[in-house]
């Protein structure tokens, strides 16, 4: 179930090597205190970086933050100018998100997505009614469903963002497996109203804890207050290594692999689905890039007990009831990663997690 990366695909040697002169280089810095906003050399090679990624802009709307994560808390606990208190999030939805806002007791009201997007004009009235400052969205390689946006939802969605002054909070954790040339996230069609996040930890590793943020002019100064009280700067010696693993290339050729590899064991995922699937009532949704997919199951069929059943077999997945708010009807599936699992055993796992459901409907038969 795991969305981190397979640790057999690191270049352990390479961010040794990056960490090594990173300490060289910064050993003077690394005594001091750095800026709430980042190390200033790395700010300059993301602003670079970034552009990659469709997101162009300059280095003062740049935040470094201690992950994504860090983000997040920052963002749903600080005033807003609209002086809205509410946060619209997708549902199901990234499950750490939704217990920071139980958590920090933020209002939190949800809109249902599937597999084919949200209905956009629920979105409006939401946007119009509800009191909402911010909306938090994972466009593309959803978590946990793995579906992406189409181009003309995200031009929607900055549009109605725009022109009911509600702030979106775009997660862009998995941009950097896209495969779609002609993807681009919801900043590019609306700037103005998009808080854009990224994660360098899911292409690297979680350990490095490096995330950023590209912020509007009018959240900046509040947003750097609230990160400055929250741990003073990030880990200096991780943005120094993270700065010199971009430049030097590292950071290209380990994501063309590890993109390339994800690619074909979600293409053998998919086939495998297709394969083994003669249910009529079990319907897998095929994606072609990412680490995971979803199954939507029957309302009958007792999740928890499948699960189990498939732990015995050392096949771990979990139920998704904490992806969903309090009170909102969660809907019935299974979440499939392919981060960590060999191309070899996702078929075998396939069969198996098919053949556990007909085994369980064999015996509520008979019963």
């Amino acid at each position: 179930m795991s969305t981190a990366p397979d640790p057999e695909l690191f270049p352990y040697l390479d961010f040794q090597h990056c960490l090594n002169k990173a300490i060289d280089r910064y050993r003077t810095d690394l005594f001091t205190y750095g800026t709430a906003q980042g190390l200033p050399s790395l700010l300059h090679v993301l602003i670079r970086h970034l552009a990659d990624y469709q997101v162009f802009t300059r280095p003062e709307h740049l935040m470094v933050t201690s992950g994504v994560q860090q983000a997040l808390a920052i963002l749903t606990t600080m005033p807003f100018p609209s002086g809205r208190d509410t946060v619209l999030l997708e549902q199901p939805s990234y499950h750490l998100f939704v217990r920071l806002l139980n958590c920090y007791g933020i209002p939190a009201r949800g809109i249902t997505r599937t597999e084919k997007g949200i209905d956009l004009n629920e979105l409006e009235q939401l946007f119009q009614t509800g009191s909402i400052k911010l909306f938090y969205t994972i466009p593309r390689f959803h978590n946990p469903l793995g579906t992406s946006y189409t181009e003309d939802t995200k031009k929607a969605i900055a549009g109605l963002a725009k022109r009911y002054d509600v702030y979106i909070i775009e997660d862009d954790y998995l941009a950097d497996l896209e495969t779609n040339s002609k993807s681009d996230p919801i900043f590019a069609y609306g700037p103005s109203h998009v808080i854009y996040l990224k994660s360098y930890s899911k292409i690297l590793f979680p350990g490095l804890r490096v995330g950023v943020a590209v912020l509007p002019h009018s959240l900046q100064p509040i947003f750097s207050s609230y990160k400055q009280l929250s741990d003073i700067d990030s880990a200096m010696l991780s943005q120094a290594a993270l700065e010199i693993y971009i430049q030097s290339g590292m950071f290209e050729r380990r994501k063309q692999r590890i993109v390339a590899t994800y690619h074909n064991r979600m293409l053998q995922l998919n086939r495998a689905l297709a394969l083994y699937n003669d249910l009529d009532d079990i319907r897998p949704v095929p994606v072609q890039s990412g680490v995971h997919t979803h199954i939507l199951l029957p309302d009958e069929l007792q999740i928890p007990t499948l699960l189990n059943r498939l732990g015995k077999q050392q096949i771990v997945l979990k139920a998704l009831d904490d992806s969903y708010l309090d009170g909102f009807a969660v809907r019935p599936m299974l979440k499939l990663s392919i981060t960590q699992v060999r191309e070899e055993q996702i078929e075998e796992g396939v069969s198996r997690i098919f053949d556990e459901i007909k085994r369980m409907r064999g015996m509520r038969t008979r019963r």
